[in-house]
């Protein structure tokens, strides 16, 4: 969508970002906002990391239940998590009109019961998320056969979630960030990262030297090749998208996406322009060969099993594709610095099915970090609760 220079000389800037896609673009873009001389550094071309292979359900519910986090960190925290989450999607939708042209647009999310064994987890769920203000309602099978024509034993039905495109958003961030005055280069590979008391330089592969007083690591998956222990997992997940289909097809498909209790879970969503959107069969494969190896017979999989939900639907892919993604031991993200390398150099992992979310949160408590102020998500969503995940 646009070009973005390569770094070939020694430079300096107040904060370093590393990672082109959606999570680096919302950080840059609050950053710079706020009179940060930002520096974005992305080894391919902007937006072509996961970001291009994103599905982007903006949606409040975190992968783990609000229930499953209340016992692991109380229920206070699991709250504030929640919250958060629901109001990322709102500063999204702000930041999409700002924008324009990134499709953003507000849905319904239903969350369904793959089976009867799930029906009273996913009760004792809503009425957890009811006892603190979350607008949610409850849908016996009649009703979810009567208004979506497919069959479950029970489901959560939300008012909060949203569709947008985060390869564009991406880019008419990065476009902004350059128009404040920061710098955004792409196929500029970093080598090494060393920090002290006043900095941290950065070494380019083309021997460059960067200089600055903070970096903020928001490479995706490959961010965690710079800890010294496994944070997460990385696993693969699979995708297709059909052709338009018509509206009385789709029916109230169309503006309510749509996700299962089993896990790995089947997803679906419809984008602006009436396509289906059908992901999951998540597996643990990380050598990306294989991976896109298994694309085809993975997008069959996924198209038989929305059919066998919805006979009506003829579903035939017009591109399927598989891309890596993290996922953390309870579903949260990490944000803010490790002790390997110092207070200088802050991570930035969404990882999980609600990265785009979690990376509007952690735009902003990133800022706090930098800026010297406190965040109320801080240490929930720090690399000290390692200690606490299972």
């Amino acid at each position: 969508m646009k070009t973005f220079p390569q770094l070939t000389r020694d430079h300096q800037c107040e904060v370093v970002v590393i990672g082109g896609g959606i999570t680096g673009a919302l950080i840059a873009d609050e950053l710079s906002r706020k009179g940060h001389h930002v520096v974005v550094l992305e080894r391919r071309d902007v937006g072509w990391g996961s970001s291009a292979a994103s599905t982007a359900l903006l949606q409040y519910e975190i992968d783990a239940h609000m229930t499953a986090l209340a016992e692991r960190y109380g229920e206070a925290d699991a709250v504030r998590a929640y919250r958060a989450c629901a109001e990322a999607i709102g500063e999204l939708e702000s930041l999409a009109a700002e924008l324009g042209n990134v499709d953003f647009e507000r849905q319904q999310s239903l969350y369904y019961a793959s089976n009867e064994e799930d029906v009273a987890p996913l009760k004792e769920e809503l009425a957890l998320r009811q006892k603190h203000g979350f607008e949610a309602e409850w849908m016996e099978r009649e009703a979810i056969f009567a208004e979506y024509g497919f069959v479950a034993p029970g489901a959560i039905l939300t008012q909060l979630a949203a569709t947008i495109d985060p390869y564009r958003m991406a880019y008419q961030l990065f476009s902004r960030v350059v128009e404040r005055g920061g710098e955004v280069y792409d196929r500029t590979q970093m080598e090494t990262i060393t920090p002290d008391d006043h900095g941290v330089t950065l070494t380019l592969a083309n021997s460059a030297k960067l200089r600055c007083q903070y970096v903020v690591m928001a490479a995706g998956y490959e961010s965690q090749a710079w800890l010294p222990e496994k944070v997460a997992d990385n696993l693969s997940s699979y995708a297709l998208i059909t052709d338009p289909l018509p509206p009385e097809a789709l029916g109230k498909l169309r503006h309510t996406m749509v996700w299962e209790s089993a896990r790995p879970y089947l997803y679906m969503r419809t984008t602006c322009d009436g396509r289906l959107l059908v992901g999951g069969d998540d597996d643990d494969e990380d050598i990306p060969k294989r991976r896109d190896a298994r694309v085809e017979e993975k997008a069959e999989g996924l198209a038989a099993k929305i059919e066998a939900l919805w006979p009506r639907l003829d579903i035939n892919p017009t591109f399927s594709w598989g891309g890596t993604f993290a996922e953390t031991g309870d579903g949260l993200p990490f944000f803010g610095p490790h002790d390997a390398l110092g207070p200088r150099v802050h991570f930035a992992m969404a990882y999980g099915g609600n990265g785009i979310s979690y990376s509007m949160i952690g735009a902003k408590l990133l800022r706090a970090l930098i800026e010297g102020r406190e965040h109320p998500l801080a240490e929930l969503f720090s690399f000290k609760r390692l200690a606490k995940i299972a």
